[in-house]
């Protein structure tokens, strides 16, 4: 006769290890064996690693790839969005201590000084609040760079719902629904942190090196301007690809809409960084 058991959980009697109901496994003595507990730890930490290399590779390589697989109900084999975003997240802030990077962090001297959209605000936001708290500047921006690199990390995630709602208006004829542009959104910032916090980092060591070999001025491969343009090239190119795959668009319509997102792309990180600026100050 099969061996039956009553589930913890549920309380429903089912034949065989598993409850037929919700799935909750019968517990034995070897569960609690040093020799079964870290078989699991392998068993996760291999299963995690080999979604997320195999996410990390398709988000780099095939744009949009995993927005249509997602879509398609093909999911198990790999990170899901959010969870690769917040991989990502970590990885680049980890490399911003390797690398010099502000792009998100954006400490207080870039703030005012390297500032086109709101110098004067900013410069009198902090003037206010030198006079109020009788602090001196240095000491503002010393906490004001520590608070704010503790708050990028999270505020950093509002650039999805941004980037959503652009998606949901160029194209909300192809998905209709607001959590599918979501997807494409996260998918896609996934990426921008993998090339703005990796690839780009390391793209640029190179570049000054292979420079430095030839006697060339390093400048011309960390000038602002080159950089803007660059990653405005490799955005518009990989959205291209990323929107003709997710929503099927004409080549057309693709090109233009990859090339207006693109082309806004660092206005809207400067909408970010505002908000940052406002948070960090109310704070800090």
């Amino acid at each position: 006769m099969p061996l039956t058991f009553t589930c913890p959980s549920c309380g429903v009697e089912t034949v065989g290890q598993f409850c037929s109901a919700c799935g909750e496994k019968e517990v034995t003595e070897r569960d609690y064996s040093l020799g079964h507990y870290l078989q699991e730890i392998i068993a996760a930490v291999t299963l995690l690693e080999s979604k997320a290399m195999r996410s990390l590779w398709l988000v780099v390589t095939k744009p949009g790839f995993l927005s249509s697989e997602y879509f398609s109900g093909r999911r198990v084999r790999y990170v899901k969005p959010l969870q690769l975003f917040v991989i990502l997240n970590v990885i680049y802030y980890f490399s911003i201590t390797l690398f010099f990077a502000t792009t998100f962090t954006t400490p207080l001297d870039t703030q005012l000084h390297m500032n086109n959209y709101y110098p004067g605000y900013a410069n009198a936001r902090v003037e206010r609040k030198l006079q109020k708290e009788n602090i001196s500047y240095p000491a503002l921006e010393s906490k004001y760079d520590h608070r704010t690199s503790v708050l990028s990390k999270t505020l950093i995630f509002m650039v999805i719902p941004i980037f959503a709602m652009i998606f949901y208006v160029l194209f909300f004829r192809k998905r209709k629904y607001l959590a599918q542009h979501v997807v494409v959104a996260t998918h896609f910032w996934s990426f921008s942190l993998l090339l703005l916090g990796v690839l780009l980092p390391l793209a640029t060591v190179l570049v000054v090196r292979l420079l430095k070999f030839v006697h060339l001025p390093p400048a011309y491969a960390t000038d602002d301007g080159f950089v803007s343009s660059f990653l405005q090239l490799c955005f518009g190119i990989y959205l291209f690809l990323m929107l003709r795959r997710c929503y099927g668009v004409t080549r057309w319509y693709g090109l233009l809409t990859a090339s207006l997102i693109a082309w806004s792309f660092f206005h809207i990180v400067w909408l970010y960084r505002y908000f940052l600026f406002e948070v960090t100050m109310s704070v800090v």
